[in-house]
């Protein structure tokens, strides 16, 4: 219990750190750029690498229930990515199809099983 409590912990601290970085990576190779590019390179490319090395830590730090100790770890994240000015209104705002509630949290999930499973498997010689 105490493991998967750290490794949600973990989880937590790394989301938050990649995107310190990203966002300090971003805004030093951000001249010439508009807005909107920027806004679409987080949204798309850096959103979904960060959910990607979170799932694969998690997947493969954890011994059981990577889904959950993934989509645990990564929650404070996605909802800190919901807490913007611009926020949903309504409740289908917040679960709409590009909110991080429904993207990245599912893809950190699946990448964390998918990690999980592939570096637990046990070899087998016949």
């Amino acid at each position: 219990m105490l493991r998967k409590g750290l490794l949600i912990v973990l989880a937590v601290v790394v989301s938050f750190g990649l995107t310190g970085i990203a966002g300090y990576l971003i805004y030093a190779n951000s001249a010439g750029r508009s807005e909107a590019n920027l806004s679409l390179l987080v949204r798309f490319a850096v959103n979904p690498i960060i959910a990607i090395l979170v799932g694969v830590l998690v997947g493969y730090l954890s011994k059981d229930h990577p889904v959950l100790v993934g989509g645990l770890g990564l929650l404070p994240w996605a909802v800190m990515l919901l807490a913007s000015p611009h926020k949903p209104t309504s409740l289908a705002g917040w679960a709409g199809w590009f909110s991080p509630l429904v993207l990245w949290l599912p893809l950190s999930a699946a990448i964390a099983w998918w990690t999980w499973r592939f570096s637990h498997r046990k070899i087998t010689t016949g």
